[in-house]
């Protein structure tokens, strides 16, 4: 054991950037996981995941700390940080099994966008609401979090100008929901 930290100490200061970059895009990919497990009220997994985050956290700042004067070590630090950031939200949109729901806005397009959305399999209640010209429709769905985007992407090539809005459903009970029941 003893052998393998000598010889780590000894690796090329390419190799040591290039290791603390990696290890703080894992470190920061685990914080932000442990995040949406704290959200979603998982707390022993919060503190597994937790556990991990920092104790690879400890062991690359104590390099970068340790050899401060070696400033490939602290840029690898840095964009590990903001590659690690990036990582953990594409990560966590992924696994996200959340359920959300979004409300789209368009007073000319929105049968259209009405129409596309439920031949893709989306659910969607249509109620009227009154804005500051008048009558107009407003679109539902609700779905998981990670469906955001495609609905997003339907209703802006109907209307680039729709107004389009979402919030996390903390509780839910019946419905319709997409990928959920079949399309029939």
């Amino acid at each position: 054991m003893m052998d393998l930290l000598i010889e780590m100490r000894n690796l090329n200061p390419y190799i040591w950037a290039l290791l603390i970059f990696v290890c703080r895009i894992v470190d920061v990919s685990l914080g932000t996981f442990r995040v949406q497990m704290i959200i979603n009220r998982k707390k022993v997994l919060a503190g597994i995941v937790g556990f991990f985050e920092v104790f690879v956290f400890i062991l690359i700042i104590s390099k970068v700390i340790q050899d401060i004067g070696n400033f490939m070590n602290v840029l690898a630090y840095s964009g590990g940080f903001g590659t690690g950031t990036i990582v953990g939200i594409t990560i966590s949109e992924k696994l996200s099994r959340e359920m959300i729901s979004v409300g789209i806005i368009s007073r000319k397009c929105w049968p259209e966008i009405e129409k596309r959305l439920r031949q893709e399999g989306f659910g969607v209640t249509r109620n009227i609401g009154y804005g500051l010209e008048g009558e107009l429709q407003v679109l539902q769905i609700v779905t998981q979090r990670n469906c955001f985007t495609k609905i997003r992407e339907i209703a802006l090539a109907y209307d680039p100008k729709a107004f389009i809005t979402s919030y996390l459903i903390v509780g839910r009970s019946g419905g319709y929901f997409y990928d959920v029941k079949s399309k029939t």
